[in-house]
């Protein structure tokens, strides 16, 4: 094959080179109307000053096509899974150029086009590629070997893998999706574009197992619309500029990962989702969603009627006018370690909740209430678990309620809550010193320690000096503090400033007890132990407000205690978890399980210490041992020696 591709020297296919799914039972459902889909020949043709107005959006514009408007033809998901997913194909397989002819499946012999510069098409770029597309086996890579390509809008109905390795920029004026996915093109990989368009990058419909990744996107609408889409993937991509990133409506099995939402203007939506009743539901986990402007109207995550099953994990949310917003009644909703921060407000609710899970989340910083039980706020049904998450610094109220029916949550670092949401009671600390180390540990009101917490900072002040203090899953510790411990000592956890013996229990140990805890603190995160001087700042609300990432070390994102992985660089690019600034680093694996036990290196330092940050007991040396023993025999035998003493 030349480098010089056209319609007249591309590959030739044919029907009866691949197998096509049978339709014949879903012929009536499968009908499509002409006048809903576009041409690419007659747009090619017509005077593109009648198409649209590149400086002005809203007029003198005629769209030949509106994602919002397109009528296809409906399937289910039991019509989705007939289709042959041998064809999925793998970026990472082996993709071989063949000109030859097959009787074989359609992945025995798959191709690699390469999509030439624009120049080599001239004017006619957009129909040629299409036609290229059209004759493509299922299954092939389409590489886009050029820099940049104008006003392309290309249509797929079956699984290809279209790519760029170079960063290729596509321009479009046309309100028209680059791609549009149609059914016929389940398993589509589409991924290295940067885009600057006027529609959307992606419209997929009745389709399943694509894969939408690492691309900028630019568009003044919607990037990305899901419309009966199943089992597929949207990460490691970039949002720069948008009416709303991603819209997604009656799919299921869909994961959105590892994005950078970020717009460059307000007065639009991260991820708006609705018409979710699929069991499998949706999967928001670990994307930096960063608004521009949290005085303007803006909203990161977007729950529209009927949005059930629905799964936030590891999400950093900032800058916006309302972080979460929740107007219609939901069902099945989980929240974790989710960091909402810096909006104007963190959650909204209204209608009815059924069954809703609100865990080790950090809600700090934002203008006016971290969570907002709103005026159409109707009460509960099924299971309502809000526990384990940290508040502070929420301008009015940390939880607020406004609707006809009380609620009432579980254990929470809130200390600013109004009187109609009953909490069962907060966290107390307790406090151990030895010389100028201290360990901190979080315990309930009857002294047990409370793992399965978000991270957060705290200020310990010694003598007037200050000091900045990092719990991971409720742990602290911290060494290098000048002074003893005493009346002159506090611990500021948010807005709540007590001395150490006002928080719970506190007491001095000798060096060797210390070095329990010391070894505890630094296998669960990973860290040396820290002790730099405070900045001196009361208000130290700046330390969430690194949005590239810049702390030290390997983490994974849990509650925006990290290296930075998905945070944004200085380019915008994707580059790992958020950070927290100033913090340690925390070396942790997420496990799938919301709900699971701590890390491993707590588990191992646990044991190894017999519990000891438990307050169970403590090993006491050999002479406890052998006591503990001789009275372990003694009740075991204890029948045998009162028969014994009463022969006698």
């Amino acid at each position: 094959m030349t480098s010089d591709i056209s319609l007249d020297n591309s590959l030739t296919i044919e029907s009866e080179d691949f197998d096509v799914p049978d339709l014949s039972d879903d012929s009536d459902s499968f009908k499509r109307s002409e006048n809903n889909l576009f041409d690419s020949d007659s747009l090619e043709s017509s005077d593109e000053s009648n198409l649209i107005d590149s400086d002005n959006d809203n007029e003198n514009t005629i769209d030949s096509y509106d994602s919002n408007d397109m009528n296809i033809g409906s399937h289910s998901k039991k019509s989705l899974s007939s289709a042959d997913d041998s064809r999925k194909i793998n970026s990472n397989d082996l993709i071989i150029l063949s000109n030859s002819k097959s009787s074989n499946s359609v992945l025995s012999s798959p191709e690699l086009v390469v999509i030439e510069d624009a120049g080599h098409y001239g004017d006619s770029a957009n129909t040629i590629i299409q036609g290229i597309i059209d004759k493509a086996r299922a299954g092939s890579t389409i590489q886009f070997a050029g820099s940049s390509y104008e006003n392309i809008y290309l249509r797929i109905s079956k699984p290809l893998n279209i790519i760029s390795k170079s960063g290729t920029v596509i321009n479009n004026i046309f309100n028209i999706p680059v791609f549009t996915i149609e059914y016929g093109g389940s398993g589509t990989n589409i991924s290295g574009f940067t885009v600057n368009t006027s529609g959307s990058f992606v419209d997929a419909r009745d389709v399943s197992e694509i894969s939408i990744s690492k691309n900028r996107i630019s568009t003044k609408r919607t990037a990305i619309v899901l419309n009966e889409v199943y089992d597929s993937i949207i990460g490691d991509n970039v949002f720069l500029r948008f009416d709303t990133a991603i819209d997604i409506s009656n799919s299921g099995g869909v994961s959105i990962s590892k994005n950078n939402i970020t717009p460059e203007n307000s007065y639009n939506t991260g991820i708006n989702i609705k018409s979710i009743v699929s069991k499998k539901g949706i999967s928001i986990l670990n994307n930096n969603i960063i608004g521009f402007d949290s005085k303007k109207m803006c909203t990161g995550i977007f729950f529209g009627k009927d949005a059930s099953n629905v799964y936030l994990k590891g999400n950093v949310i900032r800058k916006w006018y309302t972080a979460i917003e929740m107007p219609y009644s939901v069902n099945n909703v989980s929240m974790y370690n989710n960091t909402i921060t810096n909006n104007g407000d963190g959650i909204i609710i209204n209608g009815w909740i059924n069954n809703f899970t609100f865990k080790k989340n950090l809600v700090n910083n934002n203008a006016r209430v971290g969570i907002l039980f709103d005026d159409n706020f109707k009460g509960t049904k099924g299971k309502l678990d809000l526990e384990n998450n940290y508040f502070s610094y929420n301008g009015v109220l940390d939880l607020q309620n406004k609707g006809d029916n009380a609620v009432s949550i579980g254990k929470n670092f809130a200390k600013n809550k109004c009187s109609r949401v009953g909490m069962k009671y907060g966290f107390k600390i307790r406090s151990r010193q030895s010389g100028g180390k201290y360990y901190f540990s979080v315990v309930d009101k009857y002294g047990n320690a409370i793992s399965d917490l978000p991270n957060f900072s705290a200020k310990l002040t010694v003598n007037g000096k200050s000091y900045a203090v990092t719990f991971i899953d409720g742990k602290a510790y911290i060494n290098g503090v000048g002074g003893k411990g005493g009346s002159n000592t506090y611990l500021d956890v948010g807005e709540d400033n007590r001395d150490l013996n006002q928080w719970g229990q506190f007491e001095e140990i000798d060096s060797d007890e210390m070095s329990y805890y010391e070894e505890i603190f630094n296998q669960l995160a990973g860290i040396a132990p820290q002790g730099d001087d405070f900045d001196g700042s009361d208000d130290y609300s700046d330390e969430y407000n690194n949005e590239s990432g810049s702390g030290s070390g390997s983490g994974s994102g849990d509650s925006g205690l990290s290296n930075g992985a998905n945070s944004i660089n200085a380019n915008g690019v994707l580059s790992g978890s958020s950070g927290l600034a100033g913090s340690p680093s925390v070396a942790s694996s997420p496990s799938a399980n919301p709900s699971s036990s701590p890390s491993s290196a707590e588990d191992a330092a646990s044991i190894k210490t017999l519990s000891v940050d438990e307050e169970t007991f403590r090993v006491v040396g050999v002479a406890g041992l052998v006591l503990l023993i001789i009275l372990v025999i003694g009740l075991y035998y204890r029948e045998d020696i009162l028969e014994m003493m009463e022969e006698e």
